[in-house]
């Protein structure tokens, strides 16, 4: 590896005529710099001279002239007193006591030792009338005067205390439910978590689609199976959430029928079980109890799908069926029906509970079961409706809402040949509540609620289990897919 050639020395420019070599004041470069073999002497830095100490700090303040300081003396520690704080001086000019208050405030008296205060206290004028001086003990308080029920109704006795036969049955029953919930607990979740994407699905073919064009087509019959997959998941969530209340044991049992306010005398049914108005309508006990009457097989009334309101028009099967209005005042007419009382469905008197078979019902009603009433899309139930239908097909039962603890009778009929079944609750005979017969076989029923005679909505109806018809899997109707 060669050096590369050194470079040849720069010559500074002669400086130019009149002017100086070096700039004044400034003195000439040493011929040689540090470094070039020239020794320089080591420099020396100057001494810093050290500061001055500080004096002293004198152990006192000099006092201040014509104003002498007293010295500073701590009070002797005292020992805390009742009544006095530890470590606060009296300061002076002042009492160490409040006037008024003696030094030492007396000892608190022990229990039962208060001054002044009897054994019993004496009767002062302006004491309630009647009342001792001491309170009585445990078990020996006069009795509780009781209220007046309003004007008309009877009031309602406490919950009653079932024999053992029946206390047996509902405490399996309790045992049936939360074994039911450990089994459906992962499907009611899903539906929990899936619910909105569901029915955005239902709606939009329910409302987007002309379906008196489609009926019986397999774009219908997918979709009206979507429907009933909905529906019953609805089930299954509303019987999740009012298991734990035990409605079964609270209302239209046999105490709380025998005690209704519009009941013509209290009754108490002690040969039937308390739930005989829980019982679920089968299709067997309607042929049973009717007869002739109304037709072997069941109607198809299914208010949402195969039966639709559109504009003016209603539909059943894909077929106008008239003027909506007015088939709206004829489901009124049906639901109001004329009668001297209110009825109240009653067990068969002479029968025993042990000869009863499901699907040979006795007496003068047959009763439909419990049903609670809610929205399709979502929300919680707080309305129920018990239903029973006599021979005549006139329809009675009950209406309970759980948040306002409103009762009512209701009242209706059973159209035998188109196995239309209307009610009203209470009063309220322009808002009429409609479904097929064939519907309440099953554990969930959409039912149309006609708002007068212009406004229709559909909702669902649940069938409330109970002891004598715990849950189980979720009855719905036959729906084929394809």
């Amino acid at each position: 590896m060669t050096k590369p050639a050194p470079k040849p020395p720069v010559t500074k420019p002669a400086p130019k005529p009149g002017k100086p070599a070096n700039r004044p004041g400034r003195p000439n470069k040493p011929e040689n710099r540090p470094g070039n073999g020239v020794a320089l002497p080591p420099a020396q830095r100057p001494t810093v001279p050290q500061r001055p100490g500080r004096p002293d700090k004198p152990a006192n303040r000099p006092e201040k002239p014509g104003k002498p300081r007293p010295p500073m003396t701590k009070p002797a520690p005292k020992p805390p007193g009742v009544g006095d704080r530890p470590g606060r001086p009296v300061k002076p000019g002042k009492p160490g006591d409040r006037p008024g208050k003696p030094g030492g405030r007396p000892d608190k008296p022990g229990i039962g030792d208060r001054p002044d205060r009897p054994g019993n206290w004496p009767v002062k004028p302006g004491d309630r009338p009647g009342r001792p001086g001491d309170r009585p003990g445990i078990g020996d308080r006069p009795t509780k005067p009781v209220i007046p029920p309003p004007p008309g109704r009877p009031s309602r006795p406490q919950r009653p205390q079932w024999d053992e036969r029946w206390n047996g049955r509902d405490q399996k029953f309790t045992t049936v439910n939360k074994n039911w919930y450990v089994d459906n607990r992962t499907t009611i979740n899903r539906f929990e978590v899936n619910r909105a994407n569901e029915w955005k699905s239902v709606r939009y073919h329910w409302q987007g689609r002309d379906w008196r064009k489609h009926w019986g087509g397999p774009e219908y019959r997918r979709w009206r199976h979507d429907v009933w997959g909905y529906r019953g998941n609805r089930c299954r969530q509303i019987w999740q959430r009012t298991a734990h209340f035990h409605y079964h044991n609270h209302f239209f049992n046999r105490h709380w029928w025998g005690t209704c306010w519009w009941h013509r005398r209290p009754v108490v049914y002690h040969h039937y079980s308390p739930w005989w108005w829980w019982r679920p309508l089968t299709w067997g006990s309607v042929g049973y109890f009717w007869g002739s009457s109304i037709q072997s097989q069941p109607v198809i009334y299914d208010p949402g799908t195969t039966v639709v309101y559109q504009g003016d028009t209603i539909y059943i099967n894909g077929n106008a069926a008239g003027n909506a209005d007015d088939y709206r005042r004829e489901t009124i007419a049906l639901a109001n029906p004329e009668l001297d009382e209110i009825p109240v469905p009653t067990p068969p008197e002479e029968v025993s509970e042990a000869d009863v078979k499901p699907d040979q019902p006795q007496g003068d009603w047959l009763p439909v079961g419990v049903w609670a009433l809610t929205q399709q899309e979502q929300g919680d139930a707080t309305m129920f409706f018990q239903m029973s239908i006599d021979k005549e097909g006139i329809v009675a039962g009950a209406y309970k809402n759980v948040m306002t603890g409103d009762e009512q009778p209701i009242v209706g009929r059973l159209d035998f040949e188109s196995q239309r079944i209307a009610w009203h609750v209470g009063e309220v005979t322009t808002t009429v509540y409609e479904t097929g017969l064939s519907q309440l076989e099953n554990d969930v029923a959409s039912v149309f609620v006609h708002f007068g005679e212009t406004q229709t909505q559909t909702w669902l109806m649940v069938r409330m289990p109970s002891p004598e018809m715990p849950p189980g899997t979720v009855k719905l109707p036959d729906v084929p897919k394809e």
